[in-house]
């Protein structure tokens, strides 16, 4: 039984990930501002403390065999709205954080979750030896992160740079292309492209958490001190709307196609991480699967348009009524 610490376990990541470990029969203790509520159910396995992580004493963390960290403002938008904001949160409070935890004894690992935004755009076929070209300023405060944690090597580390997440949460998005493309086409009998060209690498969110689980299990160091991209698909937005439309078999959906996008992130990732952690897995009967998952339950969503359930929303009013000091 592992001691298992979540910064950020009331997040889109988070709400599923708890659940997700305490059945592998962990011991999990989640720390969240939550800013989008509590959404993970008390019990003997789980302690919630709703708190920034930076408050914690540094004894807090000596008890833990593994700490992730999925705290990050992750939606570009949002992450725009006030610089000094994201910085502080997606770089300096992690490096507080890191003089916490760089001397622990017992940690066994710290898993930083990353992101695939930061290969940019890229016309080759991305590897982690690709190089790295950050657009957005939550991608590159993502690299800058992974350099630091790379370069000091105080602390057992993996990283995990993952694709564009999607899938159901209780801690629900729909500012993510397949779940507001589902939602859409549920709810409005319409969707709305923009570009569209453009390829994305797909994660689901189940599926990354099974990833973490494997590293939490492996016992042979193979993800010690490492990156790897992880995801399960890659496609672009058109196609992405052409397959949902035909594995949820919707009709009379009319598509709004606008050619021109502010979005100039393209890229398309190599499953080759993926499958190395699930060897005997059929990506696409996945991805299939989870798509329609990620459909059946959003159908029931009895209030898909709530502004909570859009990450800019939520920061905007933060941000009105806090003015962010370092």
């Amino acid at each position: 039984m592992k001691k298992i610490l979540i910064l950020g376990s009331e997040g889109f990541l988070g709400s599923v990930l708890v659940p997700h470990l305490i059945k592998s029969g962990n011991i999990v203790v989640g720390v969240d501002k939550c800013f989008f509520g509590k959404n993970n159910t008390p019990e003997k396995n789980f302690k919630l403390y709703k708190k920034d992580y930076n408050q914690l004493a540094k004894k807090f963390f000596a008890d833990f065999d593994f700490i992730i960290d999925l705290v990050n403002i992750s939606n570009d938008p949002a992450s725009e709205l006030n610089k000094k904001f994201t910085n502080i949160t997606n770089y300096l409070n992690k490096l507080r954080l890191y003089k916490k935890i760089q001397s622990n004894k017992k940690i066994q690992r710290y898993i930083y979750m990353s992101s695939c935004s930061v290969y940019g755009n890229n016309k080759n076929l991305i590897s982690e030896k690709s190089k790295p070209k950050p657009i957005s300023l939550y991608s590159k405060l993502c690299l800058k992160y992974e350099k630091f944690l790379r370069k000091k090597k105080k602390i057992p580390f993996t990283i995990m740079r993952l694709g564009t997440l999607y899938g159901w949460s209780k801690r629900m998005r729909y500012d993510i292309a397949i779940n507001k493309i589902i939602r859409d086409m549920i709810f409005l009998k319409k969707i709305e492209i923009l570009g569209g060209t453009q390829l994305r690498f797909f994660c689901y969110n189940e599926f990354a958490c099974e990833i973490i689980n494997k590293i939490i299990l492996e016992n042979k160091n193979q993800t010690l001190n490492k990156v790897f991209n992880i995801g399960n698909f890659n496609t672009n937005i058109i196609q992405l709307t052409k397959k949902i439309l035909k594995l949820t078999k919707i009709k009379n959906v009319s598509i709004n196609h606008e050619k021109n996008t502010i979005d100039k992130r393209s890229y398309e990732v190599s499953v080759k991480s993926a499958k190395k952690f699930e060897k005997n897995i059929n990506l696409k009967k996945l991805t299939d699967e989870s798509i329609l998952k990620t459909f059946d339950k959003i159908k029931k969503d009895k209030n898909p348009f709530a502004k909570h359930k859009i990450t800019l929303n939520i920061y905007k009013k933060f941000l009105n009524k806090h003015d962010p000091i370092f």
